[in-house]
């Protein structure tokens, strides 16, 4: 979710093996003076009912406003990340390790961080460093960035004023491309990103001289989603080659949809897929039948329950 001037947060629940649960809190794009702390009326119910009523220990990073941390019950304990020049990866560790040591004595423990979570926020890493000790995620939004995977992502249209089309970004194996607006031409948009020099667009619409830069692999990854945080959500994943046959199977279309193409798709399957850029091409067959179950695109319908438990 993108706001301006607002704070919002992306809510994980995280089923351990054992008791406990680690719950995943990041406060999103600030406002001016939100360093001051004068903003903490911007919290999402989420946010506000995890620290307040949920937690049992809150793990802060250390740019979170006092004013969001002095809402948090005496009753609850808070550590403050050691964040300072040189000790990143040992304030990041430190966290971590305090997170699992606690969710496996039966509490609850609220990781709060400043930022979007899947924008050079390492969720995705955490939430395989998790799963890796016993911890399983229930719910998750896919990550934009990850390291290894994705190291850029570009926000666009597909449509400009008066319905006019506008240039798609060309292919670069690290970069994500979002598309929020304009999905409905999606055998249109396809077609310019996978079609190649010599015109061919096999079983696509024409799309020449939309895009701006290499076409896109017809292996690519991509991830509709339809009605996002609604109750009749639906996620349909794909590659570039099958998704307009996917999404015709699908029946109804539900607008408004976002369109997320990128390798940082498979980034959180399993124990992590995070070599997609130091191993290049050779797997990425492999990686897509994995990834789809040996199918050629999977649905997923509806919101995690885990949300009414917030």
């Amino acid at each position: 979710m993108i706001e301006p001037f607002n704070f919002t947060a992306e809510f994980v629940r995280i089923r351990p093996i054992k008791r406990g649960i680690v719950k995943m809190l990041r406060l999103h794009r600030s406002p001016p003076g939100y360093t001051k702390g004068k903003y903490s009326s911007l919290l999402t119910v989420a946010t506000h009912n995890a620290l307040t009523k949920y937690a049992d220990l809150v793990l802060s990073e250390k740019l979170i406003p006092a004013a969001v941390l002095t809402l948090i019950p005496v009753t609850i304990e808070v550590r403050v990340a050691r964040n300072f020049p040189g000790n990143a990866e040992g304030a990041q560790s430190e966290m971590m390790d305090a997170a699992i040591e606690a969710a496996r004595r039966g509490l609850t423990v609220v990781r709060l961080k400043q930022g979007d979570p899947v924008v050079y926020g390492r969720a995705g890493e955490e939430v395989l460093f998790f799963r890796a000790h016993g911890f399983n995620r229930s719910l998750f939004r896919a990550s934009l960035t990850q390291r290894g995977v994705a190291e850029s992502v570009v926000v666009c249209t597909s449509v400009g004023r008066q319905a006019k089309e506008v240039k798609l970004p060309g292919y670069e194996r690290s970069r994500t491309v979002l598309i929020l607006i304009g999905i409905a031409r999606i055998a249109q948009i396809v077609g310019a990103m996978i079609r190649n020099d010599s015109g061919s667009g096999e079983g696509l619409q024409s799309g020449e001289g939309r895009r701006e830069g290499h076409p896109y692999p017809r292996n690519t990854p991509i991830v509709i989603v339809e009605h996002g945080s609604m109750p009749d959500q639906r996620v349909v994943v794909s590659t570039l080659g099958d998704i307009c046959e996917a999404l015709d199977s699908a029946g109804e279309q539900r607008p408004p949809r976002m369109m997320v193409v990128d390798w940082a798709a498979l980034a959180l399957q399993g124990t992590g897929e995070t070599s997609v850029l130091e191993e290049g091409e050779d797997r990425d067959e492999e990686r897509i039948r994995k990834w789809l179950g040996g199918g050629r695109w999977v649905m997923r319908e509806g919101i995690d329950q885990g949300w009414a438990e917030v």
